[in-house]
């Protein structure tokens, strides 16, 4: 699968009160009516259990400048993460990084066991996207970005 090139996203919840968050790339829409979209988590990913406890999980797009993101969100968690790349949120909602260009705000529908990953299913409630800017991409183990429309 790493031929197929995806976007790459930061999937946020809380964790008791504080954030967490993971980097995440197998996402995508479900439904538009109403709006769900479904992300995958491997079993063993330490954002499963805040998201099924706390009932929510953001997206946060990320744009073609935000590969050190992705990077410092790829490693295990730290509880300084956040502090390099702040987070805001509107009550009862996830965290959503301040520098992402694109943000989905989800309620968990419902999980599914799917082999070594669990599959969740996400309404969204809320959408933000101040900017419209391309994508981070992932493609052959490597990021990238979209060629230039010429």
């Amino acid at each position: 699968m790493g031929y197929f090139p995806t976007g790459v996203t930061i999937v946020t919840s809380w964790q008791e009160e504080k954030p967490a968050g993971a980097t995440i790339n197998a996402i995508c829409s479900v439904s538009l009516e109403p709006p769900m979209l479904l992300i995958c988590l491997g079993s063993a990913n330490t954002l499963l259990e805040p998201i099924k406890r706390s009932g929510v999980f953001g997206v946060n797009i990320l744009d073609e400048n935000s590969g050190d993101v992705a990077l410092r969100f790829a490693k295990p968690p730290e509880d300084t993460r956040f502090d390099a790349y702040p987070f805001r949120f509107v009550d009862g909602g996830a965290p959503q990084l301040e520098t992402s260009p694109v943000f989905v705000d989800c309620v968990l529908e419902s999980v599914h066991a799917a082999g070594d990953h669990f599959v969740l299913i996400g309404r969204g409630v809320r959408t933000d996207r101040p900017a419209a800017v391309p994508p981070l991409l992932y493609h052959k183990s490597r990021f990238s970005k979209l060629p230039s429309a010429t």
